[in-house]
């Protein structure tokens, strides 16, 4: 059995309502409606792993119960625009370069590679964002772009399991961790 497998940080209540709002009022302004990812999918994601055979994921598993704790993070929310550019095949809320979100992401990785988990590398670099709509045609797309200097909290770290379907990807929690409130 094979698990396609990612590690995320999910978001706040708050700011999923902020998000909804800001969506509302794109689709409003352009007379458009953007094909939004449902606000309870709506996630930061740390590592995608891939397809993991079922003893890699009790392995990645039991890791991340061991792994040392990390602090809430807090981060910004710098802009909303299309990406990856020039492509534009998606609408992302860019997260302003993080050295927590840095850290949690070396850290997992470490873990991966410590315990000899095969996954899915990116050979990209890390840029944080949340992933809003994933766009089909890119024929007319009228400039969204906005700084919104939006802070935000993460105090979670989930490992989701992701099923894709014809109406979009299904996520299922399989293990939430608290991240800590440290000062």
């Amino acid at each position: 059995m094979r698990l396609r497998l990612f590690i995320a940080l999910p978001l706040t209540e708050g700011i999923i309502k902020k998000i909804d709002f800001l969506e509302k009022e794109l689709d409003k302004s352009f007379k458009i409606h953007f094909p939004w990812i449902p606000l309870n999918n709506l996630h930061l994601t740390i590592v995608f792993l891939g397809y993991l055979n079922y003893e890699d994921y009790l392995k990645l598993d039991q890791s991340l119960k061991n792994m040392k704790h990390f602090k809430s993070i807090k981060a910004q929310i710098e802009k909303i625009d299309y990406a990856p550019l020039p492509s534009k095949k998606m609408i992302w809320l860019y997260v302003k370069e993080n050295y927590e979100l840095e850290k949690l992401k070396n850290e997992i990785e470490k873990i991966l590679n410590e315990n000899k988990i095969r996954y899915q590398r990116e050979n990209r670099q890390f840029v944080a964002h949340i992933n809003l709509a994933r766009l089909k045609r890119q024929d007319f797309l009228p400039e969204i772009k906005r700084d919104l200097n939006w802070d935000i909290y993460f105090n979670k770290l989930v490992l989701f399991k992701s099923e894709l379907k014809s109406s979009g990807a299904v996520y299922e929690k399989l293990l939430e961790l608290p991240l800590d409130f440290l000062p």
